[in-house]
């Protein structure tokens, strides 16, 4: 049961902070001081969904602005820049050599492989992740919680680019067999970093098809598309998250199935 509200929450704790927040740091704050209580495995998931959706359905007028990615700050104290934010965890992905060379096929494997080290490197729990042999039916990974019989059926959507194109995948419905269990998972491939950007959208096959519903798209076709200058800004929002929190989103979705 939540006694308070996770905007109300965040704005005591950034007000006493004086500066920008992560969304870990602020759950972790109003837990401790007894602020935050919920059931919830992942109450910072939903700190990061609640301030990410009011950023989005109130623009400028929202009282909470991104700071950076994960950091959020409320605009009476004042905008501050990311450059005087001091990250706290440095996270390290192993990377492969990817060019404008590979074919679609070539950089979509190394998508998926570098999804399955976040998922299997990071998280409060372990994952465990396979790949199936065929992919017909639009699964590219299977996450399996260890020592759990519980998996997740995760489709790989990738988009490569130079900072320029942004998120843009098609996603074709007969490939979403499993509703309840499928999970989507759009990644965009930074081709000057040599690394997946540091945002990632990870949505339920379900929500996917709600948000994607009434757009008058390609029969049997589902687009989606965002701009990595306001990411946080688009209708898919609330599902944005960093990359290394990739496999706690996963299982935040999975207990709730």
């Amino acid at each position: 049961m939540i006694q308070n509200s996770f905007k109300s929450i965040a704005i005591k704790i950034i007000t006493e902070a004086g500066k920008p927040l992560h969304y870990r740091e602020i759950t972790r704050i109003a837990t401790e001081q007894g602020l935050l209580k919920t059931d919830g495995k992942t109450p910072w998931a939903t700190m990061n969904a609640q301030l990410s959706m009011d950023i989005v359905n109130n623009g400028e007028n929202s009282q909470f602005y991104r700071a950076q990615p994960g950091y959020f700050g409320l605009r009476e104290l004042g905008v501050t820049t990311t450059s005087t934010i001091k990250k706290s965890l440095t996270y390290v992905v192993a990377k492969h050599k990817v060019t404008d060379s590979l074919n679609t096929k070539q950089k979509g494997d190394i998508a998926e492989a570098r999804v399955a080290e976040l998922l299997t490197l990071y998280g409060d729990e372990g994952l465990s992740c396979y790949r199936p042999i065929s992919d017909d039916e639009g699964i590219d990974i299977i996450a399996k919680r260890r020592e759990k019989l519980e998996v997740a059926y995760i489709q790989v959507k990738s988009s490569y680019g130079y900072k320029d194109r942004g998120f843009v995948s098609s996603v074709r419905e007969k490939q979403i067999v499993n509703k309840e269990r499928m999970i989507l998972v759009f990644v965009y491939f930074d081709l000057s970093e040599g690394d997946l950007f540091d945002q990632v959208f990870c949505i339920p096959a379900p929500d996917f098809l709600q948000l994607t519903a009434n757009e008058d798209k390609k029969p049997g076709e589902r687009v989606f598309t965002v701009g990595l200058r306001n990411p946080d800004k688009s209708k898919y929002a609330e599902f944005m998250i960093e990359k290394r929190e990739l496999a706690n989103r996963i299982i935040e979705i999975m207990d709730k199935l």
